[in-house]
Parts: structure tokens; sequence; C-alpha cells
């Protein structure tokens, strides 16, 4: 016997499965959307170089004598970098790679170093100074590791002879 108003057990036990089913349903949709919308192959900048790189810049002229050399600034195996002009098209890059460049920046990046062991990209990172560079090819230059070294005047960054290790 129920009282007047009572929902029966088994009803409520209806009601929480359907409940139970729809949240299942809800998940599965969202991770089917996770899914299908992901995106992958994607390069992420490297922050904490970019940031090295940007400070070597802005001490170079008080710190190393003018100085930056890649070479101990990307302390890591690297063959060549491409040195890319702020605002170069996707596509640009994509034909100095010889395959398509899909590196995730942010809003506003400057200059791309794209840092390649063989032909494969080891890292990449964005110089985030005021900085400009001056004397290396437009819109893509390919510097290899041996002639990584530039000189900074005034915060104009231009290649220099590297000195014998």
């Amino acid at each position: 016997m129920t009282c007047a108003g009572a929902v029966p057990w088994d009803g409520m036990a209806r009601a929480l499965i359907a409940v139970g089913a729809a949240l299942v349903l809800c998940i599965a949709g969202f991770g089917l959307v996770v899914y299908l919308t992901r995106v992958e192959d994607r390069i992420a900048v490297d922050n904490i170089l970019a940031e090295n790189l940007s400070r070597a810049v802005a001490l170079a002229e008080s710190d190393s004598d003018g100085r930056v050399d890649l070479r101990r600034v990307a302390d890591f195996e690297w063959d060549r970098v491409l040195l890319v002009a702020r605002d170069t098209p996707r596509a640009t890059i994509s034909r100095a790679l010889g395959y398509e460049w899909k590196g995730d920046l942010g809003f506003d990046s400057g200059e791309l170093l794209i840092f390649l062991r063989g032909s494969e990209v080891a890292r990449f990172a964005d110089y985030r100074g005021s900085g400009r560079f001056a004397g290396v090819e437009q819109p893509v230059a390919s510097i290899p590791r041996e002639r990584a070294v530039f000189g900074v005047r005034d915060l104009v960054i231009s290649p220099l002879r590297p000195e014998p290790r």
C-alpha cells in the first residue's frame, strides 16, 4: 500500500535509469566531439627557448660583446635554423621545409626560428623582443649551425662569422 502522492519504487528506479542513460549518452557524445575535432601532429612553440633567445638578444650588447651564438642558446641537437620573417604565410614556410608547416603560435609572435635536425623540426621559437633582423634573406633564411652567430647593435640583429670553437 502506498501513500497518496508517493512515487512507487519501480517508478523511481526507472527515472534514475533514464537519467543515468542520458548522462552516459552526453558523455559519449562529448567524447566523440573531442575525438573528431582534435588536431594531430601540431608542434607547439618552445616558450623557454623563445624567452632565452629574446633575453640573449636584449642583453647581448652588455653581456656578450654584442654576440648571440645560437649554438649556445639552443643547446640541443640541430643542423640548421630557418629564420622566418614576421607574418610570413604558412604556405611559404611549408615550401621552405618541403612539407606542411604545423607549428602553433600565439597571436603576436615575432620572427620564427625553426631549428631542424636533418629535414625534421627539432624545436621552434619565436623572437619576442623589439629588435629587428637585418642582412638575412627574406622571408625565409636557412642558416647552418656553424654560421648561426649574430651580432646585435642598437637592437639590429645581423649575421656574424662565428669564431672557431
